[in-house]
């Protein structure tokens, strides 16, 4: 399953994202993940989430996020949330390239049991229709 958090710079996605992240770690068996373009909310997560600093790897495209997150799976077999804040500073991904890179995670999340949390600088309106569905309300 893909979710999406929609909205705006500002708007609170990452707060949304943390808060969901630390209340939802005791409930699963596997391991979580947070991946972000910088270091600002490392202390904020709970120790038990593995936090990835995404530009320390320079990924410059929505190709090489793919594949980092594919390596990020194929590494660890128990991964079972990874929270993803804000894909375009990670990847640069514009809004016509959000929904191949949510099908391409769609496939990763039914093959391998993974659950990905997502957030995008659009509000729901400015999303496609099929994504619509994916927004966490």
């Amino acid at each position: 399953m893909v979710q999406l958090i929609c909205g705006h710079n500002g708007t609170g996605k990452t707060r949304r994202m943390i808060e969901l992240a630390n209340s939802t770690v005791d409930g699963i068996q596997g391991k979580m993940v947070f991946l972000e373009a910088n270091n600002r909310h490392i202390f904020d997560l709970d120790y038990r989430i593995r936090y990835i600093n995404t530009k320390e790897y320079g990924l410059t495209n929505e190709d090489q996020f793919q594949g980092f997150v594919c390596g990020l799976i194929a590494t660890d077999y128990d991964v079972e949330e990874v929270y993803i804040d804000g894909l375009y500073k990670i990847a640069q991904a514009e809004k016509d390239k959000l929904e191949p890179v949510i099908e391409r995670l769609e496939f990763l999340s039914e093959k391998f049991d993974v659950k990905f949390i997502m957030s995008v600088n659009y509000e729901v309106d400015d999303i496609s229709e099929p994504l619509k569905s994916k927004v966490l309300s």
